[in-house]
């Protein structure tokens, strides 16, 4: 004799109760995850700060100076015109020989020299600078905020990106047609006497009137600064270098903002320079470290923040990479920016 036997499944409730255990479960996790990834994206990003910092290092090395902060936002890297005082692009530019990215430094030749001259520059030197601000570079980017593409250029102010430098390949002068590389981190320019220009057009920088002079700036990058190690009275392990820039959650893709809408091979200008403060120790509008999601539409200009939630990461000048709660005391901060403060961060 035989019994049947019948396979006996799941009841509807108790599939139920599985997909809802399984539910709760799923959104245990998720935190976890997400916290581990951005976790992964903060480290990279402190990695890319390091990697900058130990260019920049190099380049001094080399040259016996910090790069320069160049011109102003007319302005992006001549191929020709070297290192130092005479190189209008910024100090993005001026790492690449030493970021394994030499080649990419070459692109545009000598279009200062023409411009100057009143030469006609070849369609050749025009597209290979075009290739150089629209191609991104992962480095300059942090991963927390965006990721490795290019943004659109909108600027009603001006027909193109620089004087040396189309945006875009049409002709045209604005988004959808033009996209420029940016970054996500700003050198030390220090924290006296904020400001940019624009720069002098080419046939006329050799008598322009500079704004900046080393008298005038106590930070590190700036308008055509040589800053040297030895300048760095305070010590290199107390003066900041470069770090993370602030920049409002709505600004990340938009192009429109002061902060973040040029490229990130222009000369001195908020797009890629930063200061701790605005004046003198006496008097001094203070511009301590601000995170994306407070930051109003004005308070990014020219600061130092993160899209991290609790601080921000800044590398010094022997080449370690700090980190900078939001709740940092907005004097000895402002001291990070200037390179011979006399000393007074021993209590940093």
């Amino acid at each position: 004799m035989f019994r049947s036997q019948h396979a006996r499944g799941f009841t509807l409730v108790e599939l139920l109760v599985v997909i809802a255990i399984i539910g709760v479960l799923i959104a245990l996790l998720l935190p976890a995850v997400q916290a581990a990834r951005e976790a992964a994206r903060r480290a990279t990003c402190k990695n890319h700060l390091r990697q900058i910092s130990l260019a920049m290092l190099n380049h001094e090395s080399a040259h016996r100076h910090f790069p320069t902060g160049g011109w102003g936002y007319r302005w992006v890297g001549d191929a020709a015109s070297g290192y130092g005082p005479d190189q209008p692009g910024g100090w993005a530019y001026n790492i690449l020989e030493y970021m394994e990215l030499a080649p990419r430094r070459q692109l545009g030749g000598d279009i200062k020299r023409r411009l100057a001259a009143r030469e006609d520059i070849p369609q050749a030197d025009h597209d290979a600078m075009l290739g150089l601000v629209s191609t991104p570079v992962d480095m300059f980017l942090c991963p927390s905020r965006r990721g490795v593409r290019t943004y659109p250029l909108i600027d009603p102010s001006y027909g193109q990106l620089a004087y040396n430098a189309r945006s875009c390949k049409s002709g045209t002068t604005s988004a959808p047609e033009c996209f420029v590389a940016r970054g996500d981190y700003r050198a030390n320019a220090g924290s006296w006497n904020r400001a940019e220009e624009e720069g002098p057009p080419p046939h006329r920088a050799a008598t322009h009137d500079w704004w900046s002079s080393r008298f005038r700036q106590n930070g590190v990058v700036f308008q055509r600064s040589t800053t040297s190690m030895a300048k760095i009275v305070d010590g290199s392990s107390k003066t900041a270098l470069i770090g993370e820039k602030s920049l409002n959650e709505n600004d990340y893709e938009s192009g429109e903002h002061s902060s973040d809408d040029q490229c990130v091979y222009t000369g001195h200008d908020q797009d890629n320079v930063g200061y701790t403060g605005n004046g003198t120790l006496n008097g001094m509008e203070l511009m301590p470290p601000i995170r994306d999601d407070q930051a109003t539409d004005t308070a990014t200009r020219w600061r130092f923040g993160s899209v991290h939630t609790s601080a921000m990461h800044m590398a010094m000048c022997d080449g370690s990479v700090d980190v900078i709660l939001y709740d940092v005391d907005p004097e000895l901060f402002a001291m990070l920016g200037g390179r011979h403060d006399q000393g007074q961060l021993d209590a940093f």
